[in-house]
């Protein structure tokens, strides 16, 4: 539940002055001349507020990052089980005052359980809060897979997909707000990079330098052409 806050953050110095207007007039100086800086020396004060208004802002969700996810689950929270060589891993989609809905990755169904049992798994197993920058593995290897039925981890379409990855990504409840699409998606992001990671597994052994088997005869090319594709007189003589 999202409460309303009153933020200041302010520098405050004491001085000698001959006004009011002289006190702040030199503060202004300092502050334009670099000596008074806001991330050296400014204080934030925090308080609730129970005004109206229409000028309230929203901080992202979890910026901070002190929540505490096995006390205060939360819709992006995953819960990761091992037993032997199964990993069983659940994700949080919704939660109600009694229950956590959760997508189980092994059978893939949303089910339900009261949150008292959520306390009891999350501190017993390995739990994720979302705000950690890590996507469950289940929706890494289906983004992989997803590209690789496409032929998108090999050759000269080997690349990752955005849209792809966007999709996939809304379809397990992975929604950027307004402040990760301005400063990066972490979640595309991590798939981006887990994927980048994947085609170059998957690449064969380095072409030789230039292309030319290592014969510095032909160094001088950086780039080869081959007699069957068509020169720029050939598309000119279309036109």
């Amino acid at each position: 539940m999202q409460r309303k806050f009153k933020v200041t953050t302010s520098i405050t110095k004491y001085m000698w002055a001959s006004s009011r207007a002289d006190a702040e007039k030199f503060q202004e100086e300092l502050i334009r001349k670099g000596q008074l800086d806001i991330f050296r020396h400014s204080e934030t004060d925090v308080k609730f507020c129970f005004a109206g208004g229409k000028d309230f802002i929203e901080a992202p969700e979890d910026i901070s990052q002190t929540r505490d996810p096995i006390k205060e689950p939360r819709r992006g929270d995953w819960l990761e089980i091992e037993q032997g060589d199964v990993k069983a891993c659940a994700l949080v989609r919704r939660l109600t005052r009694r229950k956590v809905y959760y997508y189980e990755a092994l059978s893939r169904t949303e089910r339900s359980v009261d949150r008292e049992r959520w306390t009891q798994w999350a501190g017993q197993h390995s739990i994720h809060p979302s705000y950690d920058g890590i996507v469950p593995q289940f929706i890494v290897d289906e983004v992989i897979n997803s590209h690789d039925e496409r032929g998108m981890l090999s050759g000269f379409s080997a690349t990752p997909d955005s849209s792809l990855i966007l999709e996939i990504l809304n379809k397990y409840g992975y929604i950027p707000d307004d402040y990760e699409v301005e400063n990066g998606y972490w979640a595309e992001i991590y798939i981006d990079r887990a994927l980048s990671d994947k085609i170059l597994e998957g690449q064969d052994e380095p072409i030789l330098r230039n292309g030319t088997d290592g014969d510095d005869e032909f160094g001088d090319f950086s780039v080869g052409f081959s007699e069957d594709l068509p020169t720029i007189d050939d598309f000119e003589s279309k036109f």
